[in-house]
C-alpha cells in the first residue's frame, strides 16, 4: 500500500483531498455545536455580516442561534439576493427573481440547514411534478421525479445502442452521490490517506470535465445533449464544467426530486430573518458596507457608507469575493501579510466571474397549468452545448439554449386565478453589454433598453414557438433584466449569477474554502465553497460558523 500512495499522491493531490472532504462531504454537526457551546463568553465574538443573500442570511441564523451578537446588513431594501420577489400591476403579479427548483427537505443537508437556522416549520417546500422536460429538434422527453431508471430507460429506448453507456453514466454519478455522503474526518490523515480507495468515484473523476466523462461511456452527439442538459445550471459547457460538480448535484436532484418554495423564494429569505431577529439578531437594510477594519492583522470592524463603524470580532461576507478584498484592502497594506495570503490573493486573480443572465417574466391573462405540459423546460435548438455556451457569451437569442419555467404548473394557487406565471432564461455573458455600463449606471438608457426590448421579443418567440403555442395573445405583463440588472442589484462582478465559475480548479475539490487568511474573515456566498445555487448559498453560510468555531477550537480566533 505504501508504494501504491507513494506513487500516487503528490502533494498538490493532498491538498485536493482535503478540499474535497471540507466541501463536498458532510460535516459532524452535532460535534460543531457542542463547540460553539463552548465558546465563551460570546459577547468577546460580535459578528457582522456583511450581504442578506441567502450565505449571509444562513450564517446570522446560526450564529445567533447560537448565542452571539449578531449585526447583519444588505445595501438593498429587501433581504433575500437573488431569493427575492417583485410585484407588478399592484400584486397582480409576483415574480420569482431566480428560484426555479432546489432540493427538498424531506431528509439530507437542505433539512439539517433549515433545522440549524430555526427554520423547518417555517418554509413548505413543495415538490415539483416532475425533474424536467427538455425539447429538441427531434425529441420532447420529460424526466420524472425520483426515478433515475425510468430516465436511463427513456434514453435506452431513443439510443438503443448507447444503453449500457448510459446506464454506466448514470450508475457513476449515482455511486458519486453515495460516496460524497460518507462521513470523513478532514483532519483525520488515515481518512485523507484512504481516500482514493473509501471514495473511489470521487478521486476517478477529481480532474475530469463534464465532457470527459461523457466520452468516457457513450458516443452520440444528441445523447451527449440530453446527458449534458443541466449544464446551463452551473454556466460552463461540459468541455470546461467540473464532472465532478455536474455528478453530485445532477444525480441529488434525480434521486431527491426538485422542491418550489410555497409561495415564492422571498417566503425564505424573509424565514430567515425572522429566525435571525428572533435569537437576537439585528438586521439592516438599505447599510452599505465599504471597508472591513484590520487590528493586529484580526478584523475589528466594518466601515458603513455613512462612516459609522459597526465593532466586529467576527466578519462572515456574503458580498463577492472581489468586493469583499477590496473592502479590507481599504485598510490594510495586504502585501504585509504573510506568504500564504499573498498567495491566496494572486490565486483569486486566476478566477473569472461566472456568466450572467437576461431574464424575461411574464404574466398571462389566462390559465395554462395543466394545458402546457412541463414546468421547468429546457429547449435545445440544436445538439452543440458548446455552440450554445459561445451563443450564451454573445449574448445571442437565436443560437442560444432558453428555459421555460411554467410556476403554475408547480402547484395550484400559484397566481392570481384567470392569470398565469412563466420565466424565461437565457445564460448571459457580460461582454455584450459593457459598452452599456457607463450609460446605464447613470441613468442613460436609451441604446441599453431598445437592445433588452429586442431579444426580449426574440425570446417570446422562440418560447411561442417551442413551448406555448398563442403566447404573445396571452400577455399581458412583461418585464426583463439583463446582466447589468443583476449588477445593479447584487453588486456582483459582471452580474454574475454563480459567484467564480465551476471550473476544474476552482470546483467542489479546489472551491476557496470559508475561510481565508485574514483571521476573523469568512465567506458565505456563492463566490466560494460549495458554489453557487439555493442549497450551496445555504450551506455556505452553515461552513463559515464551522470554520470559524474551528478555528476556535485551534486557537487560531
Amino acid at each position: 500500500m505504501g508504494t501504491f500512495f507513494n506513487k500516487r499522491i503528490s502533494r498538490r493531490d493532498f491538498i485536493k483531498i482535503t478540499a474535497a472532504t471540507t466541501a463536498a462531504l458532510t460535516t459532524d454537526w452535532n460535534s460543531v455545536s457542542a463547540m460553539a457551546g463552548a465558546i465563551g463568553p460570546k459577547e468577546k465574538f460580535p459578528v457582522v455580516v456583511i450581504g442578506a443573500g441567502l450565505g449571509g442570511l444562513s450564517s446570522a441564523a446560526i450564529f445567533a442561534r447560537n448565542g452571539f451578537p449578531v449585526t447583519l446588513i444588505e445595501q438593498h431594501d429587501v433581504p433575500g439576493g437573488y431569493a427575492t420577489s417583485f410585484d407588478r400591476e399592484e400584486g397582480r403579479f409576483t415574480f420569482d427573481v431566480s428560484l426555479h427548483a432546489t432540493s427538498g427537505v424531506a431528509g439530507g443537508p437542505m433539512k439539517e440547514i433549515f433545522e440549524e437556522t430555526g427554520i423547518l416549520n417555517k418554509v413548505e417546500m413543495v415538490e415539483l411534478p416532475e425533474l424536467c422536460r427538455i425539447i429538441t429538434p427531434d425529441y420532447d422527453m420529460t424526466w420524472p421525479q425520483k426515478k433515475p431508471e425510468a430516465v436511463i430507460e427513456k434514453l435506452s429506448g431513443l439510443f438503443p445502442a448507447e444503453s449500457n453507456g448510459i446506464r454506466d453514466f448514470f450508475g457513476q454519478m449515482m455511486e458519486i452521490l453515495d460516496e460524497a455522503m460518507k462521513p470523513v474526518d478532514p483532519d483525520s490523515w488515515w481518512d485523507r490517506l484512504t481516500f482514493p480507495i473509501t471514495h473511489r468515484q470521487m478521486w476517478a473523476v477529481r480532474a475530469l470535465t463534464l465532457g470527459d466523462m461523457l466520452d468516457m461511456h457513450v458516443r452520440d452527439q444528441k445523447l451527449k445533449c440530453f446527458l449534458s442538459a443541466f449544464w446551463a445550471y452551473y454556466g460552463l459547457p461540459p468541455s470546461k464544467l467540473s464532472g465532478f460538480l455536474y455528478a453530485i448535484a445532477t444525480a441529488a436532484f434525480m434521486r431527491f426530486g426538485g422542491y418550489y418554495v410555497r409561495h415564492r423564494s422571498q417566503d425564505l429569505s424573509n424565514a430567515l430573518v425572522d429566525a435571525i431577529e428572533q435569537s437576537g439578531g439585528r438586521v439592516m437594510l438599505e447599510t452599505q458596507a465599504v471597508g472591513i477594519k484590520m487590528e493586529e492583522k484580526a478584523v475589528s470592524g466594518v466601515i458603513l457608507s455613512d462612516g459609522q463603524m459597526l465593532p466586529a470580532g467576527v466578519v462572515v461576507s456574503n458580498a463577492s469575493v472581489p468586493a469583499t478584498m477590496t473592502m479590507l484592502a481599504k485598510d490594510q497594506a495586504l502585501e504585509n501579510y504573510s506568504d500564504h495570503a499573498q498567495t491566496y490573493l494572486q490565486r483569486l486573480k486566476t478566477y473569472r466571474p461566472s456568466l450572467s443572465t437576461f431574464i424575461v417574466w411574464l404574466g398571462l391573462n389566462q390559465e395554462i397549468r395543466g394545458k402546457i405540459k412541463g414546468y421547468e423546460i429546457f429547449c435545445a435548438p440544436h445538439y452543440d452545448p458548446e455552440a450554445a455556451y459561445q451563443a450564451a457569451l454573445s449574448c445571442d437569442p437565436e443560437r442560444s439554449g432558453l428555459g421555460v419555467t411554467i410556476y403554475d404548473n408547480a402547484f395550484l394557487g400559484y397566481s392570481r386565478p384567470g392569470t398565469s406565471t412563466v420565466t424565461l432564461i437565457m445564460i448571459s455573458g457580460y461582454g455584450p453589454w459593457r459598452r452599456f455600463e457607463a450609460d446605464y449606471l447613470a441613468e442613460r438608457k436609451e441604446a441599453y433598453l431598445k437592445e433588452k426590448e429586442r431579444i426580449m421579443e426574440i425570446l417570446i418567440s422562440k418560447a411561442e414557438q417551442m413551448v406555448i403555442p398563442g403566447l404573445r395573445s396571452m400577455i399581458e405583463v412583461k418585464e426583463a433584466a439583463t446582466p447589468l440588472t443583476n449588477l445593479r442589484y447584487t453588486k456582483n462582478p459582471e452580474g454574475a449569477i454563480y459567484g467564480y465559475e465551476q471550473t476544474l480548479d476552482n470546483s467542489f475539490m479546489n472551491r476557496i474554502q470559508s475561510s481565508t487568511p485574514f483571521k476573523g474573515l469568512y465567506l458565505a456566498s456563492a463566490w466560494g465553497g460549495p458554489g453557487g445555487g439555493y442549497e450551496p448559498c445555504l450551506d455556505a453560510g452553515r461552513k463559515a460558523f464551522t470554520a470559524f468555531v474551528k478555528d476556535w477550537e485551534d486557537e487560531k480566533i
